[in-house]
């Protein structure tokens, strides 16, 4: 007969050996569900220049990206494409053990400089969202050739609207199918027709009107702004994402939750960095605000 106290050992053994996967609400996730973490970032630029933006919880110092993309080199955690994790989620491909997705929103040209030199770099791919109407306008964000360069450097671009607009606020059914379809089309016609089949929702706002006109719009899957690293099939338009901040110790629990309680801290912050940060920004590890 088997003791109570070896019964409770084997049940906590078998308990470690297949563990249930949650959502970032703690819901169980499907079956099917692959963890492989798709990493949000916006600005990266250093703490000077960063003083004064709208949203200091979306920026990142360029010495504390590095940091994090060099700790996905040197724990050899593979980075691989939003494609990739498309057709893994399809059943057409097996990813390796712990693969992260890099994405990048809104095609501010701080990217540029201060992300694609260290993911060229470490050899990585990342998928650039960016809302059409800026390129070429704006001098803070990318001009279509530097999207052209990205494309040659193995870099995705997929569309986050050509207004930066939140598609649940929408009631017109031209205006959804300008900034849904509208910025696809542009994007094709300036980068070409392999160009954008990925859709990236502005400040995370999802609606089941926005869902229909993504996938109206030929579009092969989108993606939401949090919901934490699980995703299957079924949220092909609406695919679970992190935000990233200089949190490292967050950064750690996304990517290899195995070695959290050994992770490095972010490099110091030189003291301009104490100017960026205002009444109201959110609390460091915590979700960035949806943009």
């Amino acid at each position: 007969m088997t003791s109570p106290l070896r019964f409770l050992s084997l049940a906590i053994t078998l308990a470690l050996s297949h563990p249930t996967s949650a959502d970032a609400q703690g819901r169980p996730t499907p079956p099917d569900s692959l963890r492989v973490p798709i990493l949000v970032y916006h600005n990266i630029q250093p703490a000077a220049e960063a003083r004064g933006i709208r949203a200091p919880d979306l920026t990142m110092r360029p010495e504390v990206f590095a940091a994090q993309m060099q700790y996905l080199k040197d724990k050899q955690i593979p980075v691989v494409s939003f494609t990739a994790l498309v057709e893994a989620l399809e059943g057409k491909r097996t990813l390796p053990a712990k693969a992260v997705v890099i994405t990048f929103d809104d095609g501010r040209v701080n990217q540029l400089h201060n992300a694609i030199p260290v993911l060229k770099k470490l050899g990585f791919t990342a998928t650039f969202f960016p809302f059409t109407h800026a390129m070429d306008r704006n001098p803070r964000y990318f001009t279509w050739a530097q999207f052209r360069e990205l494309q040659e450097a193995g870099m995705t671009i997929g569309s986050h609207t050509s207004l930066h607009v939140r598609v649940d606020k929408m009631k017109d059914a031209k205006q959804m199918h300008e900034e849904v379809t509208g910025s696809r089309d542009l994007l094709r016609q300036k980068l070409g027709e392999s160009a954008t089949e990925y859709f990236s929702y502005p400040f995370g706002a999802l609606a089941t009107a926005g869902d229909s006109a993504v996938r109206a719009a030929g579009y092969r899957a989108a993606r939401a702004y949090t919901g934490g690293p699980w995703n299957s099939i079924r949220d092909r338009w609406r695919l679970k994402a992190i935000p990233m901040t200089e949190n490292m110790k967050r950064f750690v629990q996304v990517v290899d939750p195995e070695a959290a309680p050994a992770a490095p801290a972010a490099p110091k912050a030189s003291k301009p960095a104490a100017a960026t940060t205002r009444k109201g920004a959110g609390a460091p590890g915590k979700p960035a605000s949806k943009r």
